[in-house]
């Protein structure tokens, strides 16, 4: 392994964020211009837009393209931020990628890419010495000056808008949109979901000029519309389609990517959708986990909507009795406009839920800093709860305290931990209850199996 050009990307970190394409679009440019290999689907959002990418992935892949996966951030290694066909690349392709990068910043003028930067071009150079045919991109932070922007998109979605990153894209979610919205291609599909907010939503159709070539996305109607008929007058859903207003995250996500799929016209694609969300495995959204006979929830509600969302979730499958409530919480986050609304939905779920333990801890900091556990189990106890709240800032320390709750409720039938909140916290909590978590969790797609090669799932 070559330790010098790891280290050199580990460096990279403290670049912090770079609002502005000049850096990537000029190593682009000295590197060929990999982008320009292959077509990709380009994406934004607040929440969702991860989920719908590796589903859309998983499409293309079991359509029988050769398809790349760029995401970001990672939860253990920073190889699942590039994935072909669903697995990581491996690390002498990313070495040989990364090498070719820091030869290309060294050239006069010389240029220090950030460390994302640094991983978009890892993708775009594996994707084109690896023959991909399709990629789908995920944009990391906004959209108007994200490095993703650059590449060669014959399609873009946005998916749900929330107030996040306030400090760099603004302070309303008209504001946000604007950014999001940048990463319109032109003349090109693009389908968006439905903004409640009115203002977020003029703003998004006044970016687009072709309107026959865009479509919102609305939930409350389980289909895609026309910018111009999405106003018009709703039309009761069919006998056929039960819908009572609310749909688990992963089915919206679907959706959402076969509506762009059939706007792509990419029909072979469009019709593995339901396959695809079978075969897909992504890690830290609302995951289900048998811990030493003990039910871990994983998931990653970074914002107050994605949390919102969550609780949202676990309260409509306890309901259905699709899943039981967790009796332990663990819970650690990143900095948030605002700590008191995106704690809101999770004091709601641990009133109405009856839940008697929350273990706040201290996830390490990544592209914004933790709130301190003490300053967090603080602002919870504030909110009047009869749970017990304690702070416990090592995570592994957290984790064992959530084990021994969750026996001591009920030792035959230990109740489920939820650990939510930052993906770092999430990327941290996976090896401690899993061991092989790396092996486990990095692959997004789960070919099928069989005499054959026939899908038994199917």
């Amino acid at each position: 392994m070559n330790d010098d050009v790891w280290s050199w990307l580990e460096s990279l970190k403290a670049s912090g964020y770079n609002p502005s394409l000049d850096n990537a679009a000029t190593l682009l440019n000295r590197l060929d211009m990999p982008q320009q290999a292959f077509p990709a689907v380009h994406v934004a959002g607040s929440n969702g837009k991860g989920t719908c990418c590796a589903i859309m992935a998983n499409a293309f892949t079991l359509s029988g393209k050769c398809t790349g996966l760029f995401t970001s951030p990672h939860l253990i290694s920073v190889n699942e931020r590039i994935r072909i066909d669903g697995s990581p690349i491996a690390d002498v392709l990313f070495e040989d990628c990364l090498k070719q990068i820091q030869e290309a910043s060294e050239i006069v003028p010389e240029i220090s890419p950030t460390f994302y930067e640094a991983t978009f071009l890892v993708a775009m150079l594996a994707f084109r010495d690896q023959g991909v045919e399709r990629a789908v991109i995920e944009t990391g932070l906004g959209g108007r000056l994200d490095a993703t922007r650059l590449v060669d998109a014959d399609c873009c979605i946005l998916t749900e808008i929330s107030l996040e990153h306030t400090e760099f894209l603004g302070e309303t979610l008209a504001e946000i949109a604007e950014e999001k919205v940048a990463i319109v291609r032109q003349g090109r599909p693009f389908v968006a979901v439905w903004p409640y907010d009115s203002s977020a939503r003029k703003v998004i159709e006044r970016a687009v000029r072709d309107h026959d070539k865009a479509w919102w996305w609305r939930g409350d109607r389980r289909d895609a519309f026309p910018f111009s008929e999405a106003v018009k007058a709703f039309r009761p859903l069919s006998s056929k389609t039960w819908y009572d207003g609310w749909m688990p995250y992963q089915e919206e996500a679907a959706m959402l990517a076969k509506s762009a799929l059939g706007a792509m016209r990419s029909f072979y694609a469009y019709d593995e959708i339901e396959q695809a969300v079978r075969h897909t495995n992504w890690p830290g959204r609302m995951q289900w986990l048998d811990v030493d006979g003990i039910p871990f929830l994983l998931d990653c509600a970074h914002n107050p909507s994605g949390m919102a969302r969550a609780c949202d979730q676990i309260r409509f499958q306890k309901t259905r009795d699709m899943s039981p409530m967790p009796g332990v919480i663990v819970l650690g986050c990143t900095t948030q406009n605002d700590l008191g609304i995106f704690l809101q939905p999770l004091v709601e779920l641990i009133v109405e839920g009856q839940i008697g333990h929350v273990i706040v801890t201290q996830p390490p900091d990544g592209r914004k800093i933790t709130v301190d556990c003490e300053e967090l189990a603080s602002m919870l106890e504030e909110q009047g709860t009869a749970a017990s709240i304690s702070a416990v800032r090592s995570i592994s320390d957290a984790i064992s305290a959530a084990k021994g709750k969750a026996i001591e409720l009920d030792s035959d039938i230990p109740q489920p931990i939820l650990c939510i909140g930052s993906i770092y916290l999430i990327g941290e909590v996976l090896p401690i209850i899993d061991v092989d978590a790396e092996k486990n969790f990095q692959n997004t797609f789960i070919p099928p199996k069989g005499v054959d090669g026939v899908d038994p799932i199917a």
